[in-house]
C-alpha cells in the first residue's frame, strides 16, 4: 500500500511540473534550444507560442560576434514576418495565435562569428536549433511528456 501511495505522489508531481528535458526554460518564458537534440513543446491552439532562442543557453551567457539567424518552418521554408510570426532581431520566434496547420519542425541555424586575440583571425561557426512545436486543443496533459508544455 505504502509503494502505491509513494509512486502515486511521484506520478502526481511529475503531471504537475512537467518534465524539461534537452531546453533551458527562463523566468522570462524564453525557450532556448539544445544543440543536437530537438526541444519538443505543445502549444494550446488559439494561444501564443512560447518565445524560442534561436541558442542555447550557454551561447547566451557568451559574447556572441556579429550574429545572424535564419527561422525555418514547418514547410522547410525559411519564416519571414507575418502576421502569424514574428521573428525578433535577435533571433527570438512566437507564432501568434497557433493553428494546428502550423505544428512542425522549426529549425533556426544562428551563425556567428569567433575572433582568436594572438592572431585576429576570424572563423564562421555555425550552430542549428531544432524545435518541435505541436498544437493541442484541451488542457488534458499528454504522455510521454513534451520537454516543454506550455500553457499561458
Amino acid at each position: 500500500m505504502r509503494a502505491w501511495v509513494l509512486l502515486s505522489a511521484v506520478l502526481w508531481y511529475l503531471t504537475r511540473v512537467g518534465w524539461q528535458r534537452n531546453s533551458e526554460r527562463t523566468e522570462k518564458g524564453f525557450i532556448y534550444g539544445n544543440p543536437g537534440h530537438p526541444v519538443k513543446l505543445y502549444v494550446k491552439l488559439h494561444h501564443n507560442s512560447p518565445i524560442l532562442v534561436c541558442m542555447d543557453l550557454k551561447r547566451a551567457e557568451k559574447e556572441t560576434v556579429d550574429p545572424t539567424y535564419l527561422w525555418v518552418g514547418p514547410n522547410e521554408k525559411p519564416l519571414t514576418g507575418n502576421n502569424k510570426i514574428n521573428i525578433t532581431k535577435t533571433g527570438k520566434l512566437m507564432v501568434k495565435d497557433f493553428l494546428e496547420p502550423l505544428s512542425g519542425l522549426y529549425t533556426c541555424t544562428l551563425s556567428y562569428k569567433t575572433v582568436k586575440a594572438e592572431t585576429q583571425e576570424e572563423k564562421v561557426v555555425k550552430q542549428r536549433y531544432d524545435f518541435m512545436i505541436f498544437g493541442k486543443k484541451s488542457n488534458r496533459r499528454i504522455f510521454p511528456e513534451p520537454s516543454i508544455y506550455f500553457q499561458p
